[in-house]
């Protein structure tokens, strides 16, 4: 005899009444390959403060999207909770539920409003289909571009395109539209409130189920189907039961042959205790619970945290921009010649273009300064000064002094002396402090004169 699915006793005569005997014994639970979870979409604080479409929606709100995945020819027949396994659903915070045009079924969602506000990221459930119109698939599957975000949003939002969401939005919505309306959904039982601003942050049902009356298949030919979009800035934690009709082209009229497979996730001993046809077609899975903060840890700590490797950090190094979480999870930014994890930092040797300064390296702001050096070719005397640029007082040093005269004047853009000094007649080296503490910051004009040569640089006082 065919084997009615357990409990919902109205469910499975009408969505089995048009099945036949099954097929081979035991079925192959390979058929059911698992629940994928993809992370749809992250909030920002754009998406936040819209005011449009209602609902709360914190930064920081965190898009999942969850689906079967299924060998090609098997098909989702009813997804929910059967007594014994209970179907769980729950945040540690909320649902985002859109008040605008957000429904509790995706199915239900009118096509055309999809680009409205925040409509695109409401909380509900579905078997497949994600409005009137479209079919949901995983962004990297979607064919058809993106109907949301950005410019094709109302308000301008759904643009953040943080590395863990991999394709923004704005690429690709994994909503395809095929020219054909999906099919619509049933259910029976209790349904849940969670997602029609009924305030419940918690369901948990051993009486209610979902399917689609009659053979259904989703354009996506790696036969994943959609289960649910879930938005919330808590922990998400999901336990479903899903039964899985085998391939039509695998059925026999044999009595020991099954026609459909039974995945829960809290499958008893007592479930398969008596053996024989029921119990083997009675299975559990590793991925039918799903817990969010048991998501792998980002480069910061946090469990199902965004800062992952390529995500945007912040390196304590003002002069590095673009910086990002590397794969060790090193924060590291682009230094002064724009090279990611490169040593252009200040302090660090560098060429300011300049013939007459000497030593050059790089100071704060990623400016590439080099103190003054000889103006032109006359005699063997040299001249160093630093630090520059200076605050307040830069050291003057003279070198191979022959027993001339040495005078030094700084003056400001205009011609203005502001320092200088007679050193009279020197020989070998001399040192000494120019104090520019009363001058205000800006490019000072330093000339040497030793003897009948010139040398000139300038000083910056910052």
């Amino acid at each position: 005899m065919l084997r009615y699915l357990p409990a919902i006793a109205v469910v499975a005569s009408t969505f089995l009444a048009s099945l036949g005997f099954g097929q081979y014994a035991p079925p192959d639970p390979s058929g059911f390959q698992g629940l994928i979870v993809e992370t749809y979409y992250v909030a920002d604080e754009n998406d936040a403060a819209d005011q449009d479409g209602g609902g709360v929606l914190p930064a920081g709100s965190v898009v999942y999207r969850v689906y079967a995945d299924l060998k090609p020819g098997y098909r989702v027949l009813t997804v929910g909770g059967f007594p014994g396994h209970p179907l769980n659903m729950s945040t540690s915070t909320a649902f985002f539920n859109n008040e605008d045009r957000g429904e509790a079924w995706g199915r239900n969602i009118p096509a055309q409003h999809l680009n409205k506000n925040t409509v695109a990221i409401d909380s509900w459930l579905a078997l497949g289909s994600a409005s009137t119109q479209h079919w949901g698939v995983l962004k990297s599957a979607d064919p058809d571009g993106s109907v949301v975000g950005g410019a094709n949003n109302d308000n301008g939002l759904l643009v953040n395109s943080v590395p863990v969401i991999g394709l923004p939005l704005t690429e690709a919505d994994g909503l395809w539209s095929t020219g054909t309306a999906p099919p619509s959904i049933t259910f029976v039982g209790e349904a849940p409130d969670l997602f029609d601003g009924g305030g419940s942050n918690s369901y948990s049902n051993d009486n209610f189920a979902w399917a689609i009356l009659g053979d259904f298949a989703v354009p996506d030919t790696a036969n994943r189907v959609l289960l649910g979009q879930f938005t919330t800035d808590g922990v998400l934690e999901l336990c479903f039961n899903i039964t899985v009709k085998l391939p039509a082209d695998l059925v026999c009229d044999d009595p020991s042959c099954h026609e459909f497979m039974e995945f829960y996730w809290n499958l008893m001993p007592s479930d398969t205790a008596n053996g024989g046809t029921a119990a083997q077609n009675k299975f559990s899975h590793p991925t039918l619970c799903f817990n969010s903060s048991a998501q792998v840890v980002d480069c910061e700590g946090q469990p199902g945290g965004t800062a992952l490797p390529g995500s945007p950090c912040d390196d304590g190094i003002e002069e590095t921009t673009n910086d990002v979480y590397a794969n060790d999870c090193s924060c590291t930014g682009e230094d002064c010649e724009g090279v990611l994890g490169g040593t252009a930092l200040p302090g660090q040797p560098c060429d300011d273009g300049d013939p007459l300064t000497g030593n050059d390296t790089w100071q704060s702001g990623c400016l590439c300064q080099g103190v003054v050096g000889i103006h032109e070719n006359a005699g063997p005397a040299s001249l160093s000064l630093f630090p520059n640029p200076t605050k307040e007082q830069t050291r003057l040093e003279l070198y191979g002094l022959q027993g001339e005269r040495v005078t030094y004047t700084v003056s400001d853009m205009l011609g203005q002396r502001v320092a200088g000094a007679d050193l009279g007649i020197r020989s070998g080296d001399w040192s000494g402090m120019i104090d520019l503490a009363h001058v205000v910051p800006g490019v000072y004009v330093l000339e040497v004169r030793i003897g009948d040569s010139l040398r000139s640089g300038r000083i910056i006082r910052y």
